[in-house]
């Protein structure tokens, strides 16, 4: 988290653990990822915008008061805001839903408590489970950055000093909802700004970079109010096409294709589990 300004989530290993000891409970499993993986989770980024506060000088108390007001005010809006999606958005969280509102991120989060809640993860991972040999990476995981390390330290003109292990397999924990899409978008904007702006323009990138983030996130939070009250939601963009608005549909990742086609009459996975 210091070094890179991302934490690798526990959210898959609070359903495991609480797979194992709450089998067949589906609402338990919810509810202890939302205590186990949620509160640590926000306890991190609190941590995290302390860390921004402390490097901008702004003062922990004030700071802190402003993340706690952030926080009531937030959760309130939310349960306003999903009420009322829940009452005027038709087919919300279903293949049909008005303008894309298919709730990737609560489906990942129902998908979760089923698998690791009713099915459990004894049938991925017991003795004789099909997927047992994936325990392995637990350890591989944990041991995999220390050669990686060793071999680092001592060779500061190297590229093996800017792989970084955790945040590798830490990112694989957001797929699904994320696509290659997202990963891409992601590599391009961070060659950009952390190699080629920061090579040749350093001054600009240290005093701009951050605040330009910060807009960026900002100005895409507010536009998509504008645009959903202002276009989506009245019926005006019904028939407005161009190329911004059908490109992304162009794509695997729209089009969910498949890799491979299971021949008919044949099921996938192996024929005896």
């Amino acid at each position: 988290m210091a070094v890179t300004n991302q934490h690798s989530s526990i959210y898959l290993i609070c359903q495991l653990i609480c797979g194992v000891i709450f089998p067949g409970r589906p609402i338990a499993n919810m509810v202890f990822v939302t205590y186990g993986y949620i509160s640590s989770a926000q306890g991190i980024k609190f941590a995290s915008d302390l860390k921004l506060g402390h490097y901008m000088k702004i003062p922990p108390r004030i700071m802190f008061l402003v993340q706690v007001v952030a926080t009531l005010v937030s959760s309130v809006t939310q349960i306003g805001v999903l009420n009322w999606m829940f009452a005027n958005v038709k087919g919300i969280c279903t293949a049909d839903a008005l303008n894309g509102f298919t709730c990737p991120i609560a489906r990942v989060h129902f998908n979760g408590s089923i698998l690791w809640g009713v099915v459990g993860p004894g049938e991925f991972f017991g003795p004789s489970a099909i997927y047992r040999s994936l325990v392995w990476c637990f350890p591989l995981g944990a041991l995999l950055p220390i050669p990686l390390w060793l071999y680092a330290r001592n060779k500061r003109r190297s590229m093996i000093r800017k792989v970084n292990l955790p945040v590798i397999f830490g990112a694989m924990s957001w797929i699904p909802p994320a696509t290659g899409l997202n990963f891409s978008v992601w590599a391009v904007v961070c060659y950009v700004f952390n190699y080629f702006i920061k090579r040749r323009a350093n001054a600009w990138w240290g005093k701009y970079t951050m605040i330009l983030s910060a807009a960026l996130d900002s100005g895409l939070a507010f536009g998509i109010v504008v645009v959903f009250f202002g276009f989506l939601y009245p019926g005006w963009i019904k028939n407005f096409k161009w190329w911004g608005t059908e490109v992304y549909k162009q794509g695997c990742d729209w089009q969910a294709c498949s890799y491979r086609k299971v021949p008919e009459g044949e099921t996938f996975g192996p024929d005896v589990w």
